[in-house]
């Protein structure tokens, strides 16, 4: 059984992911800095048949990520996939926030996922097939004035994705990006549920680097 490791994953998307995963025969390893959220969401998991547990982490605390990767690895021999959907979604203009609180949504929105993504190579099997999915955002490619920060933090997160990607090819570690472009949960189209399902066929197929959920849209979530 191959196990995959949900940071950012006691409700939406990365729930829904985590939910998805574990009906695809993973074991899960939900991820959050909130244990009671966690412990919700890993009870309602093993209710639905999941496989699941849990660890509690703040994504910005950087030595306990490379912690918690040394820790896991040695509970399951088998994790083979790291899922990562923090987030911070702060929105301001270009002016707006100062240096302090912009150096804080980039060390969530990025050096998180770096550390988070480098943890998991250098400390799983690597002879297993491995894959990383980050999830994105279409302000990476349509920068908002209304998201100036948000903007430039996924955007940062997507030239991560490609070249890492890239890098770890000829490692069979399968690195991609959901690249949401729309606001969660506002239609059904947009529900967690149905975006869940592409970090899946991303998992099955291994290509290609970035999805686009949905495929086609005319603008800015951000009016």
């Amino acid at each position: 059984m191959a196990t995959t490791i949900v940071i950012g994953s006691d409700s939406g998307v990365g729930f829904e992911v985590a939910k998805r995963f574990g009906k695809g025969g993973q074991r899960i390893v939900l991820v959050s800095r909130n244990q009671a959220k966690l412990t919700d969401a890993t009870d309602k998991l093993i209710e639905l048949g999941v496989l699941a547990s849990n660890y509690v982490c703040d994504a910005n605390d950087f030595q306990a990520i490379e912690q918690m990767m040394k820790t896991l690895t040695d509970k399951y021999e088998d994790i083979t996939n790291l899922v990562f959907n923090v987030g911070n979604k702060h929105l301001d203009d270009a002016l707006s926030s100062d240096i302090n609180l912009i150096e804080e949504i980039f060390s969530t929105n990025v050096t998180s996922a770096i550390v988070s993504a480098r943890s998991f190579i250098e400390e799983t099997d690597s002879t297993l097939k491995r894959a990383i999915i980050f999830t994105g955002g279409g302000a990476a490619i349509r920068p908002s004035a209304k998201a100036s920060t948000l903007s430039l933090t996924k955007a940062a997160l997507r030239s991560y994705a490609y070249t890492l990607h890239d890098q770890v090819a000829s490692q069979n570690i399968y690195v991609g990006l959901v690249t949401i472009q729309g606001l969660i949960g506002t239609t059904p189209e947009m529900a967690p549920e149905n975006i869940a399902e592409t970090y899946w066929n991303m998992l099955q197929q291994r290509q290609p680097v970035e999805t686009f959920y949905p495929e086609h849209v005319s603008g800015s979530e951000f009016k």
